[in-house]
């Protein structure tokens, strides 16, 4: 898999958490959507000459917190609440798309239980 494959594989789980966290659909408006996280891609790649990788990550991590708001309001287990923790302080500690790939991978897992559909 090219780097290219993977950071649009990792945008979908982006979306992904930020759809269930919210309990919404694709909303680019607000965010809710792969191109936030593909920014990180094109500013990586050169496709964006003016894009800055560390307010886009600081945007990304925003919208991200907000969501983890959200979920620690539903009814989770013990080990789902510490899971979402777990992940949601790995989310603030991420420096690049890669990092944040594993943390939003962890939160959809222990959300899981409560994805709708």
């Amino acid at each position: 898999m090219t780097r290219d494959q993977k950071m649009y594989d990792d945008s979908f789980l982006y979306e992904a958490f930020m759809t269930r966290a919210f309990r919404t659909g694709r909303d680019p408006k607000r965010g809710f959507d792969n191109g936030e996280f593909r920014v990180l891609e094109h500013i990586e790649n050169g496709h964006l000459k003016n894009g800055n990788y560390q307010k886009q990550m600081l945007k990304l991590k925003k919208l991200i917190a907000k969501a983890v708001g959200k979920v620690l309001k539903w009814k989770l287990t013990a080990i789902e609440n510490a899971d979402v923790l777990r992940f949601a302080a790995m989310t603030e500690r991420s420096i690049d798309g890669d990092d944040l790939a594993v943390a939003l991978n962890g939160l959809l897992d222990a959300t899981h239980r409560l994805k709708e559909g």
